[in-house]
């Protein structure tokens, strides 16, 4: 086979990927390069973070892929029996943020179909997008085992998710109650904590006039939310406040109201904080919520769920909105004489993550998981280091996390997602349990021992179906273990080192009683040439795929992995791709040089076999030391996850060693064995990081046999 006088990724990736797949190379071999099978054979396992099914591929993905398929091509070289396990996520609540601005469009809302409805629909909005995705994941050159790919909504993974609940809820790790949630009234569904962004915004300190009942006095309350007065239960002062002493155990009334209200003492009152007295609303506050437990106040709720003021307020407020009742109750409080005054101030504010929503502290019932049990077993697994972490200060930053974790809310109000197998009873007089676990969750209504049960409507949480991601993607099944869980290494997102690797750390001991993978390897986010983050409304996001379509994928491959370090956000610049093509290209004509010497030499030879070669003077031993050093450097590289190490050690011995030294030199020499040599071995070292381009080479040249895929790593060179 003749080679193309230039290097043109575009003529030839698609159809090598589409070689791999054919020839089967991406699934896991049934034995290892030792000839053992089972759990004798060594093995390497890797899943992939699932994309978003319907979205198109970011450049944190491209990252991620790059990543994960050098590892996964290092160690199927390395003679491994490799399992890369691809995903696709149903993304519950991103995934309905889409729909619901495509149903805007159409002049339409959620509130007009049934549960079932939009679950249909939206399944079928996602099947039309989902092919996209997996065909970018192709492009970046992903061998993952197709045939294993993970859907988060497989029947496998809800019937995990479904066991895992019920044992809990056996457990008594599950329970409902009636807490404060984070709610966002545009969605109208709850977020855990971990899941609110916090902004820095300019605000107002206001100080009120509270009158005191049993006296002509007044006491001044400190708050930045005036509008939720009408849900006061209490003042509060500091016990440690003398200023307030004599007043602690009396009444004030609550302004723009007929109501009286106790002033206690308890510590949450800041005396530093404005005048020191604070107003406590348990049904909107966190902090408020408390205090109301410690002193047995009332809940009064004074916001809907659609961000709209109650009844309960007052005809004068009934249905305004939170921001148009503050500057109404501000006005009234002004004309009657209490509002003596504000302050500006700086404070965060929680907003919605996907559409800046204010988030409003809400009471509500839900599904929670008391989380301390799994917190303590993940902390004793992590204080025995059975998770080696890369960068290795994310170990102690989880446990402190794991140590103040609060209770995890698995509810959300929204119909694209795993349904929440429990139901209700209809009628509280019958006789059986109030609340009954069954997985009939495509019936409304279901009947058990003559007594009727109405489904919960409300979803999974998205990562707590994820959390048994290690599990799923494995088949891991209870008397079924799999030889390939753990996983070796689990690699992801830093900024997701609570949201989903503390919980499937948690879950993967609670569920299999081991963790679920080996080593934890984290990456920082792809930031601009400047440093800044990418974001659509600052128009600096990078495309990957625009990228491979300009520079190929082995280019952007390379590219994306230069500079990285384990844990940091760190700046990409289209520079660095640039660099990694003139590396591939500069393999290219290496490779073209190589052979047309080949073909001078054996003119009249077409038979492949093992290379033997014998080195003939200094420089050629030279090269053999070099490319035993560089494989050597590698190996310890990659174990470490040092890729940008990596990929600067191929670098440097392609065209600081190879090309500009060894070449030039056997123009002369013409050491044809050895030139074979040097070069499947220089091919199989770069294969892990450029694929396309050292496959098709591995292809065009005259004497080699198979795919570079799964040709080997490097022996020894003498």
């Amino acid at each position: 086979m003749k080679f193309a006088p230039s290097y043109n990724p575009a003529d030839f990736e698609t159809e090598v990927y589409a070689a791999w797949e054919a020839a089967s190379k991406f699934a896991p071999a049934k034995e290892d390069r030792s000839g053992r099978s089972g759990r004798e054979s060594k093995r390497y396992s890797i899943v992939m973070p699932p994309p978003n099914a319907n979205g198109n591929l970011h450049i944190g993905h491209g990252l991620t892929v790059a990543t994960e398929d050098s590892l996964t091509r290092y160690y199927r070289l390395r003679g491994r029996r490799t399992w890369y396990v691809p995903g696709a996520d149903h993304a519950g609540f991103e995934t309905w943020v889409v729909y619901e601005r495509e149903l805007e469009k159409q002049g339409k809302t959620r509130f007009m179909f049934s549960r079932d409805e939009l679950y249909a629909r939206v399944w079928d909005f996602v099947q039309e997008k989902r092919g996209a995705m997996e065909l970018q994941l192709r492009a970046l050159g992903a061998s993952c085992s197709w045939k294993d790919l993970t859907f988060t909504l497989d029947e496998n993974v809800i019937r995990q998710t479904y066991r895992t609940f019920e044992r809990m809820w056996q457990d008594g790790l599950i329970y409902r109650g009636e807490k404060l949630v984070n709610y966002c009234t545009k969605h109208q569904t709850a977020f855990a904590d971990i899941e609110v962004e916090y902004k820095d915004e300019d605000g107002a300190l206001y100080e009120i006039k509270y009158p005191l009942v049993e006296s002509d006095g007044y006491v001044v309350v400190s708050t930045t939310r005036p509008e939720t007065l009408f849900g006061d239960t209490a003042v509060a002062v500091n016990p440690a406040d003398e200023r307030y002493a004599d007043i602690l155990g009396l009444h004030v009334s609550l302004p723009l109201t007929r109501r009286e209200i106790p002033v206690i003492a308890d510590q949450h009152a800041d005396m530093a904080y404005g005048t020191g007295v604070v107003k406590i609303t348990p049904a909107h506050d966190v902090n408020d919520f408390e205090v109301g437990m410690r002193h047995d106040l009332p809940r009064i709720t004074v916001i809907g769920f659609d961000g709209k003021m109650l009844p309960i307020c007052g005809a004068d407020y009934e249905g305004l909105s939170v921001l148009e009742c503050r500057k109404k109750v501000l006005k009234d409080l002004k004309d009657a004489g209490l509002l003596l005054g504000e302050k500006r101030i700086r404070h965060s504010v929680a907003h919605c993550y996907k559409c800046g929503t204010v988030i409003e502290p809400m009471l509500k019932e839900q599904w929670f998981i008391d989380t301390s049990k799994l917190a303590k077993m993940a902390i004793e697994r992590l204080n025995n280091n059975e998770i080696k972490f890369y960068p290795e200060n994310k170990q102690k930053v989880l446990i402190n996390y794991l140590e103040g974790l609060k209770d995890w809310n698995i509810s959300r109000q929204i119909p694209w997602g795993i349904a929440i197998p429990m139901f209700h009873k209809i009628d509280p007089n019958a006789e059986g349990e109030e609340w009954v676990f069954d997985t009939r969750t495509h019936l409304f209504e279901i009947e058990i021992g003559g007594v009727k049960y109405r489904r919960d409507e409300d979803t999974f949480d998205t990562w707590f179906s994820s959390s048994h991601w290690p599990i799923v993607c494995t088949n891991w099944e209870e008397g079924f273990k799999n030889e390939f869980y753990p996983l070796n290494v689990m690699e992801t997102g830093a900024d997701i080192l609570f949201a989903w690797v503390a919980r499937m750390i948690m879950m993967g001991i609670y569920v299999t009683g081991e963790v679920p993978f080996r080593e934890v390897y984290l990456h920082g986010l792809v930031l601009d040439a400047k440093g800044k983050k990418m974001s659509k409304s600052k128009g600096n996001v990078i495309n990957p795929m625009e990228l491979i379509e300009k520079y190929g994928s082995d280019a952007f491959r390379m590219g994306i992995l230069r500079g990285r370090s384990a844990g940091l956000n760190q700046a990409f610049s289209e520079n660095s791709v640039i660099s990694s093509r003139n590396l591939c290209n500069k393999l290219w004509n290496i490779s073209r040089f190589v052979q047309g010497m080949v073909d001078e030499s054996e003119t009249n030879s077409t038979e492949t076999s093992v290379v033997e070669y014998t080195t003939e003077n200094a420089g050629e031993d030279w090269i053999c030391h070099e490319i035993n050093r560089a494989s050597s450097m590698l190996e310890q590289a990659m174990s470490e996850y040092r890729f940008s190490e990596a990929v600067e050690i191929v670098y440097s011995l392609v065209w600081d060693k190879y090309a500009d030294w060894f070449l030039e030199s056997q123009k002369i020499f013409k050491n044809i064995p050895l030139l074979k040599k040097t070069l499947e071995n220089v091919l199989m070292m770069m294969h892990p990081f450029a694929p396309f381009v050292t496959e098709v080479i591995w292809q065009n040249l005259s004497w080699t046999s198979g795919m570079v895929i799964d040709a080997g790593w490097p022996e020894t060179m003498k």
